[in-house]
């Protein structure tokens, strides 16, 4: 039997998640006080959010494509 090993990692900046790990890829998300704007992520590039007056994120907006949450 083989034992699964979880390789992600959380960084986080006060009570906020700010990057999300996981071996090679990474996802970052850029904030303005409590309000996400924009996430990198390495193998997709960057995109900006579109969030609600409470800070959840509904589509991410990327050069090729929207994704909508």
């Amino acid at each position: 039997m083989s034992k699964s090993q979880n390789n992600t990692l959380f960084f986080y900046q006060g009570d906020k998640l700010i990057t999300l790990k996981d071996g090679a890829s990474y996802r970052s998300i850029f904030r303005a006080t409590d309000m996400p704007l924009a996430e990198q992520q390495s193998a997709d590039g960057n995109g900006l959010l579109a969030t609600d007056n409470k800070g959840s994120v509904l589509a991410v907006q990327s050069d090729e494509e929207k994704e909508t949450h």
